[in-house]
């Protein structure tokens, strides 16, 4: 057994508690769902989030950083009591003229050196106030550096266990790390920059007011103990709601991640409003956990703007009684403006007090992920060092058990002893799940067996160092992963060194991989696309084929690996991979036991026991065995010659997560649907998509066909290359990217209300903390719809192409990903004006609350120093001192009681409305993204990840244009409009000087927007290439180990991320200058009005009262309206991320092929594909005049080599494309029931039509729910015995039924394991549930052993004998296979090359003709074959064989 070892100096009982291996949680059989319990991302008791959270990522390196940004903050904090000292000479100026102690002359020379000097301060503020900004951006920068680097190395060296282990999946997990690295980031820059800035400002004004006068400090402080209580009080709830918010965001994300990444599943099975819902109800909790905080937030507005007006009424008092004992009145307002500066730093935090809060929670999430990362659980005997100088290949399994992490009481391998001779050729089979691939998981060290050991050469595996046994041991899988990169590029990740063309070209003839390469745009340069999107599932074997073959490892694992070909490609292929594997070790892993010769060794593998071993001829002779199940049925004379051609393709067994890393789905059963489509208006329509796109077709090459390869070598070089002088070559060529094609955008046809029977609308609301569940009650009431919503803004011409490119453009994917987010900021105009049309009447009334509330606070600060003027007057008043002191004291406590009120309303009303935007917006998105056409998913900027990370960070810092951002700038237009109106009935002089410089203020501000919002922009799309290469690398991360990618990768993201902390270094630089340039004019502002008041008042022409008043009207409008300044780096942040989600959000419903039609059929039969052609965007034509006609109760296979075109059809009739248009008088290209399918409803055909794709997704939920998705509320079949009965035709049902929880069973990310084969199974069974019309079953037989695949073949049998009993005519089968047994069951095989129909019969008649269709399915092997394909003889050295290794395990027994 392994030693664990917790390796930390903390008493880590949290990550004891991690991972502990609890069973899966049970889920009642009506669909309620427990999450499973297993290591969550963030655990609950690492700790509180708190300001050292902030640090946490704090190195030496930063100390420089930091050191510049605490000085600049404290010399920009000294200008506020340098400020409050000039003001006070100033007015002890005016004060003294007033009295008659100074004449104009010597009061005006007096104010005017004053007010140079206030120049002088403004230059120094340019530069202090510029490296304050700047200092605090870089800081954030260093911090989201370290943190993406720390993350990315830990978590590469993390053991496999950890990934398996995770609650919410790993994709789940991915998304939130980039969204908690955002958020640590902001919150550490500008708003940490101003609280340091706020605080030395703070104490310095409170030490200078010390100064003047303690006594009046000290009175007017005095309320500030219960100031601190009350803010405690309000703000407990503050830290439960953002980690509530925290957690709901995860599973919203989860949700919206299951549906992109499952776009075709959905769209096949009509689940896009399922989907939207469970999406909904999630984001209702999110609004619930916000409205909290903000509700929180506001309060503490209410309270500062209270306390910071009314403290100047017993501080006032006690002035006046200390003016009338002989104090200066100039010490006295000198000690009253300190004291306000220090509770102005109060209010100015406040804005982004939120910020910091959630800043703290991502610094304390992102340190439990670093915990778990650097101190969970090590296996210490799997971290081997020995590097053996070579390796023979001699591979020793002995009495292996092993058990999943996330199934750990279910063993998949039980005392398994296994020996693999040096330099021969050994398979492995046996059924679905027998623990096949689990083998190939344990000798590439991906995880410890839990029993026995395994030796390389005799030598440990756990001693070996895993980078050496990696590049020693190659394993290729039948689910091939593909990076984003060129096809020579993932070929040569075979080789760590650089590669000669000669290997290049050698690697892709094993791989027969020449004819793909000649029909790819741009050859060996075409940008295969995220996962290999843009090759079919054939030629994405083919490229991992020839990256195997480049790698030439000792030891080769073969895993269903050439699942994917057509018959003739893979007996091809196997024997130019038996040629090079000739003498070297090899495993193959298969279902298809004809291709195993008479002497080459077999283990059988049953349920993770070894229960047969032999050559297969002797094991055939055991007629009993469980290896003669495998053979294939008694054969007649005449097809002798197909018995080694029965090929079967084989999903890969991936033992605990399949395809592409999903989030949580809601497994309610019977499912809700239409209840968010109607509300929004949404057509059932969407399209759909099951098939990848399909590569242009590829003809497997026949005799003679190597020699003309070689005379073409050159055409598959496409870009000229030119050899360095050791012979390699350059290894990333682009060449221009081709525009895409757009057609014109079909009208939009409204289905008749008659046309299908529709759930009455859901109303949502989003108001509410507490948000209604829906109820079969509540869904019976019928509620008006409300407008439709307008969330338009500038796009550039082709964002709406209904058309979208399938392949990427021949450019490197940096550039592609860097080209992305190009598009313009939207203008604040437009942003908000989307607002409006989203809310309801009770949010209207709301927002207009707010800004009602806004409009009250605008008017409380001119009002306050209007009051604030008229105390000042009382201190050299000489009669009627204290009446008038009252008077406007009490005046004063008013305005700081309605200015208070006013704030606490105006800033929780548009936190709501906001709240409720965002909720509308996100929905809405969802719903758009849905109904998108799949050629649309295509795209790299429409990938899971960054949908997804625009639905969730974009959304969140979206809401604060409204809710943090537009009450002040609101406020604040008012304010200096009332202010400025008001000084003008006081005197209009002054105020027009004032005025005279908005121009000038103006245009730094514009010039301040400007350089933020560009350099924001830049900033963010460097940011998102390298979360895009974060995600990618750890998403696929068994390939990046298995071919020992780590430091590619590694130096990948390292360049990614240092051109990140570049970018963002200028963003600071450039933002610092331009915002002290903005805050030195407003000195220079300063400085006009006091001198030109002061030439006002020393010429007689106003009272010093009035000028007093007009001062500090100007004063305070100046001074907020510059405070605003601060917020414009974080209001461009989110003007940006706005304009992605309002894109999403705009997307067109009805742009697609599949909303045309309206018509609703009663039977879909016959189905006519007349000439048929079809062309993928940017390629050439797929299919080319293809005729074919479906009937109830026909068998029709499809059949062809890889990439011919086979599985667009399927595409084709799913709706997903739409056939080129036909000429005019014409039939149409395809018909359903004789109706052109461009006039058929999409949705309710699909209705009809159940599709088993090749590679079967499925969704983290329950088995039950995975089988019942998509079927409509109230269907028959939604139930435990509908599934069971579907799941017992696909031979699945005794395998669920043996699980602990049965049905109930958490499958998929974040639940227990399946192989390819048991996931198939499944996928079938959903199929089968719906009882359709049309079943499409491509290569879903192809991850099943012969059982299982000949127990399919049977029910599919008895579907066709029941339909044609029935007298309904039954249902078609369109089967799309490689497999001689599944042809066999079709009544008519049509065969397809090159995208045409090339012959077509009845399978007998055409295997007898000897045309394409003989040569598809194989030719009869030669005994010469044999000899020359593997020569059994040990490697020399090694000295052992099968024989001596049975002898020894005998003897030892």
């Amino acid at each position: 057994m392994a030693v664990l070892s917790y390796r930390s100096s903390l008493s880590l009982d949290n990550d004891r508690d991690t991972y502990l291996q609890i069973p899966a949680p049970t889920e009642s059989l009506h669909g309620s769902t427990a999450e499973l319990q297993r290591a969550p991302t963030v655990d609950a008791t690492s700790g509180k989030p708190s300001w050292r959270s902030l640090f946490v990522f704090t190195t030496r390196q930063h100390i420089a950083v930091i050191a510049i940004a605490l000085l600049s903050s404290f010399l920009s904090a000294l200008l506020k009591p340098t400020l409050a000292i000039f003001f006070g000479k100033i007015f002890s100026i005016f004060t003294k003229f007033g009295l008659g102690v100074l004449d104009g002359h010597d009061a005006l020379v007096a104010i005017s050196k004053w007010c140079v000097a206030l120049v002088c301060l403004g230059g120094a503020a340019w530069v202090i106030e510029g490296a304050f900004l700047s200092s605090w951006m870089v800081f954030g920068e260093l911090q989201a550096k370290c943190v993406r680097e720390e993350l990315f190395v830990g978590m590469l060296d993390k053991e496999m266990e950890w990934y398996d282990l995770r609650q919410d999946g790993i994709g789940s997990l991915l998304i939130r790390i980039q969204t908690q690295i955002r958020e640590l980031q902001m919150g550490v820059s500008q708003p940490m920059g101003f609280l340091v800035y706020e605080i030395f400002g703070s104490l310095a004004a409170l030490g200078l007011a010390f100064y003047y006068s303690w006594k009046l400090t000290l009175v007017v402080i005095a309320t500030f103990p219960v100031a601190g209580v009350v803010f405690f009080l309000v703000s407990m709830q503050l830290g439960p709601a953002i980690e509530a918010q925290k957690r709901e965001l995860t599973k919203a994300s989860k949700y919206a991640n299951t549906a992109i990444t499952a776009i075709n599943t959905v769209k096949a099975y009509n689940g896009q409003d399922q989907e939207v819902w469970q999406y909904y109800d999630t984001i209702k909790k999110v609004a619930a956990s916000y409205l909290i905080q903000a509700r929180c937030n506001a309060a503490q507005f209410g309270i500062t703007k209270f306390l910071m007006v009314g403290l100047f009424v017993q501080g006032f008092w006690f002035g006046l009684v200390l003016v009338k004992q002989g104090m200066d009145p100039g010490a006295v307002l000198t000690t009253f403006y300190a004291c306000l500066a220090a509770m102005q730093g109060l209010e100015t935090v406040l804005p982004q007090w939120l910020v910091l809060k959630k800043g703290m929670s991502a610094g304390q999430t992102l340190k439990a992920i670093m915990i778990q990362v650097k101190h969970g659980r090590v296996v210490t005997n799997m971290v081997g060092s020995f590097r053996p100088s070579s390796c023979e290949g001699d591979i020793e399994v002995k009495g292996v058990s092993f058990a999943y992490p996330s199934n750990i009481q279910q063993n998949v391998l039980n005392d398994a002893e296994f020996f693999f001779p040096a330099g021969e050729t050994t398979f492995i089979v046996g059924t679905s799940g027998s623990g096949k691939s689990t083998l190939s998981n344990l000798l590439m060290k991906y995880y410890e067996p839990s029993r026995g050991e395994i030796l390389v050469d005799g030598n440990p595996i756990s001693t070996l160092d895993s980078a050496w046994l990696r590049q020693n041991i190659t394993l290729v899988q039948q689910q091939s992963v593909l990076f984003n990169e060129t096809v020579l590029q993932n070929i040569e990740f075979g080789r760590s060194r650089p590669a000669a063309r000669r290997d290049i070209l050698q690697a892709t003839r094993t791989a027969d991989l020449e004819q793909t390469l000649l029909e790819l745009p741009d050859g060996l340069h075409t940008i295969v696309g995220s996962n290999g999107k843009s090759l079919s599932g054939g030629q994405q074997q083919r490229v991992a084929i020839a990256r195997a073959r480049l790698r030439d490892a000792p030891i080769v694992i073969l895993d269903e690996s050439t699942s994917a070909l057509d018959q003739a490609s893979r007996e091809k292929v196997s024997k130019t991979v038996r040629e090079w594997r000739r003498g070297k070790t090899t495993i193959v892993i298969t279902h298809d036991v004809s291709q195993i010769l008479d002497d080459e060794y077999v283990y059988v593998l049953e349920h993770g026991n070894v229960v047969q071993e032999g050559y297969r001829n002797k094991l055939a002779e055991k007629k009993h065995g469980t290896f003669a199940s495998f053979l294939p049925e008694a054969q007649t004379p005449d097809s002798d010659m197909l018995v080694m051609g029965m090929r079967r393709n084989s999903e890969p067994s991936s033992p605990n997560r399949l395809g592409s890393p999903v989030g949580e789905f809601d497994e309610r059963v019977p499912q809700r649907e239409g209840y968010i489509s109607k509300f929004f208006g949404m057509q059932q329509t969407s399209p759909n998509g099951l098939n990848r796109a399909i590569a242009p077709p590829t003809v497997a090459l026949g005799g003679g066909a190597a020699q003309a390869n070689v005379l073409r070598a050159d055409n598959i070089w496409l870009t000229p290359l030119v050899p360095t002088d050791d012979g390699t070559f350059q290894t990333f060529r682009s060449s221009e990217p081709r525009q895409p094609e757009v057609g014109p955008i079909k009208p939009w046809v409204a289905l008749p209300e008659n046309c299908q029977q529709q759930s009455p609308p859901l109303q949502i609301d989003f108001n509410s903390p507490t948000f209604p569940e829906p109820s079969a009650s509540r869904t019976k009431k019928l509620r008006i719809r409300p407008p439709a919503i307008d969330t338009s803004v500038p796009i550039h011409p082709d964002a709406h192409s209904p058309i979208e490119l399938t392949i990427q453009p021949p450019q490197s994917s940096e550039e592609t990903l860097r080209s992305l987010a190009t598009r313009k900021p939207a203008s604040l105009r437009r942003i908000l004006g989307t607002i409006w049309p989203t809310l309801k009447w009770r949010d209207r009334c709301v927002l207009c609350f707010g800004f009602f509330a806004a409009l009250i606070m605008a008017g409380g600060t001119p009002a306050f120093a209007y009051v604030f003027a008229k105390l000042l007057q009382v201190y050299y008043l000489t009669e009627n001192q204290d009446a008038e002191a009252l008077r406007w004291a009490l005046a004063l406590l008013a305005i700081a009681t309605v200015d208070g009120i006013a704030t606490f309303c105006s800033h929780y009303a548009l936190e709501h409305s906001g709240q409720t935007w965002v909720n509308t917006l996100r929905v809405e998105a969802l719903k758009r993204i849905m109904a998108q056409p799949r050629s649309w998913f295509d795209k790299e900027r429409n990938s899971p990840s960054r949908l997804n990370e625009c639905l969730d960070r974009n959304a969140e810092e979206m809401r604060n244009l409204i809710g943090r951002f537009a009450g002040p700038i609101f406020t604040t237009f008012w304010m200096l409009a009332s202010s400025i109106a008001w000084a003008f009935i006081i005197t209009w002089k002054l105020t027009l000087v004032a005025i005279a410089c908005g121009p000038v203020m103006y245009a730094a501000t514009r010039t301040f927007n400007w350089f933020s919002s560009k350099w924001e922009n830049k900033s963010n799309q460097a940011s998102d290439y390298t979360s895009s290469i974060f995600t990618e690398t750890f998403a696929n991360i068994r390939v990046v180990r298995a071919l020992t990618l780590e430091d590619h990768f590694k130096k990948k993201h390292s360049n990614a991320t240092a051109d990140t902390y570049k970018t963002g270094i200028f963003r600071a630089l450039y933002s610092g200058a331009i915002y002290g340039l903005t805050d030195t004019l407003s000195y220079m502002v300063t400085a006009v009005v006091f001198y030109y008041g002061a030439i006002v008042v020393t010429q007689r022409e106003l009272p010093v009262s009035s000028v007093l008043e007009v001062v500090n009207l100007l004063l305070f409008g100046i001074a907020n309206a510059v405070s605003m300044l601060n917020l414009v780096p974080q209001f461009n942040t989110s003007r940006t991320t706005a304009t992605h989600m309002l894109y999403l959000a705009n997307l067109p419903l009805r742009a697609s092929h599949e909303t045309t039609g309206t018509r609703r059929l009663a039977n879909p039969f016959p189905i006519a594909l007349t000439n048929l052609s079809f062309t993928y965007p940017g390629r050439p034509k797929t299919l080319s005049r293809v005729s074919l006609t479906l009937t109830a109760g026909s068998c029709t296979a499809i059949v062809g080599p890889s990439g011919s075109g086979k599985s667009t059809i399927a595409s084709l009739l799913l709706g997903l494309y739409s056939p080129d248009t036909s000429p005019p008088n014409h039939p149409a290209p395809l018909t359903f029931n004789n109706i052109p399918v461009s006039e058929c409803n999409i949705t309710s055909l699909r209705s009809f039509i159940a599709f088993v794709p090749q590679q079967s997704l499925l969704f983290p939920s329950s088995i039950l729910s995975n089988i019942t998705y998509g079927l409509p509320e109230g269907s028959p079949f939604a139930n435990i015995e509908g599934a069971s009965l579907a799941a017992e035709e696909a031979g699945i049902h005794e395998f669920v039924m043996s699980l602990p929880n049965g049905y109930a069973t958490l499958i998929g990310e974040g639940g227990i394991g399946l192989s390819g084969g048991q996931a198939q199974r499944i996928a079938i069974a959903r199929a089968l549930v719906r009882r359709p019309k049309i079943l499409i079953l491509d290569e879903a037989t192809s991850a099943l052993d012969a059982v299982s695949a000949e127990a399919v073949r049977d029910t599919v049998r008895r579907l066709l004998d029941r339909g044609r009993e029935s007298g309904e005519g039954g249902i078609a089968v369109l089967v799309i296979s490689h497999g001689v047994e599944m042809m066999k069951i079709a009544n008519e095989v049509v065969v397809i090359e090159a995208g045409m129909v090339v012959e077509r019969g009845g399978f007998d008649e055409l295997r007898r003709k000897g045309g394409a269709f003989s040569r598809l399915i194989g030719v009869k092997v030669t005994p010469g074959d044999v000899d020359q394909r593997r020569a059994m003889t040990p490697i020399n050295g090694m000295g052992r064989n099968r024989e001596s290794w049975a002898w020894m395990r005998k003897s030892s027994v």
